[in-house]
């Protein structure tokens, strides 16, 4: 009985110390990710997860959040690293994220949409796309989705690369949908000025008209092309501001758009010089430029690779 006494005391005084060790690396983890050391705090948070799995069992509850938590950093860190055009990193940390999603769908939903991004960068479309589908179907199951407008428009811009403008234009289409829902309260009509837009999503917004454009414009539908070119525009510069990156690319498009589309269209042109007239006629009668382009503005895994191009030679 005393040497039973003894191991029990023994285990008892083990798992303390494997408890403490565990409390330290979750605090330097935290402090690591305060201080901006994502990579370092990775490392951490895979030191804390063997620990988990020996502590608690490789299927508990506690092991699936921590796995979590990984993953979420290690798709962080993939964004972070495609910016810098380190590809071998991207697919390491993403397939990390892979395998430690595996009972988080809307982690793996996240993951995949990465991936995507990854798989376009390196040229490899129709990979990308068999990903984006992939996230599709997990988000159709969930009961929410953190900005699911992000999938339909990342889908679009690879379609759109693949030729295929009609899906691609239905997907820019369905993401509009989702945004102007997500941010009614904001823009539009049903704005009541008490919640300050999110820069990130108005930019989505703003991207989503643009590929909406660029879609019209591959499908020679050029008044709509330049009606959706114009509003993206009107969203990025009204919330976000002239200078901002995402305005400036989607005005440059908006301008290139426009050349090409008045060059190759007669009844466009003759639109072009009707307005013209009007705004003429508006200017003498005392109404000016700048408040006529507020009153038409007041009627959401990277943002520039939402960015549909336009047809090249255009």
């Amino acid at each position: 009985c005393a040497q039973r006494a003894r191991n029990m005391e023994g285990d008892s005084e083990q798992t303390n110390a494997e408890l403490l060790a565990l409390q330290r690396i979750d605090e330097t983890c935290r402090k690591l990710q305060q201080q901006g050391n994502y990579l370092e705090a990775l490392e951490c948070m895979e030191r804390g997860l063997v620990l988990r799995q020996h502590f608690f069992g490789a299927e508990s509850d506690e092991v699936w959040r921590a796995c979590k938590t990984v993953g979420e950093m290690c798709n962080l860190l993939a964004m972070t690293y495609l910016q810098q055009e380190d590809f071998a990193m991207v697919l390491e940390l993403l397939k990390k994220a892979e395998i430690l999603t595996e009972r988080d769908p809307a982690g793996r939903a996240v993951t995949f949409n990465n991936l995507a991004c990854y798989y376009r960068r390196q040229g490899k479309l129709h990979s990308a796309l068999q990903y984006l589908q992939n996230a599709l179907k997990i988000e159709a199951k969930l009961a929410r989705v953190d900005n699911p407008a992000d999938t339909y428009l990342n889908t679009c811009a690879v379609l759109s690369q693949l030729g295929r403008h009609q899906s691609a234009l239905e997907h820019a289409q369905q993401a509009l949908i989702l945004l102007q829902e997500e941010l009614s309260r904001v823009v539009g009509p049903m704005a009541d000025g008490k919640e300050a837009p999110k820069a990130d999503r108005i930019a989505v917004l703003a991207i989503s008209y643009h590929n909406v454009g660029v879609e019209y414009e591959f499908l020679k539908k050029f008044d709509q092309s330049l009606q959706s070119y114009r509003k993206g525009v009107e969203v990025a510069e009204r919330f976000l501001g002239s200078e901002h990156a995402i305005t400036i690319t989607l005005r440059n498009s908006c301008i290139a758009a426009k050349r090409a589309i008045m060059a190759r269209d007669p009844h466009v042109r003759l639109n072009r010089l009707n307005e013209q007239r009007k705004a003429k006629r508006a200017a003498h009668s005392g109404a000016s430029a700048a408040e006529a382009s507020v009153s038409s503005a007041s009627g959401a895994g990277v943002l520039g690779d939402m960015v549909s191009p336009r047809p090249e030679g255009e």
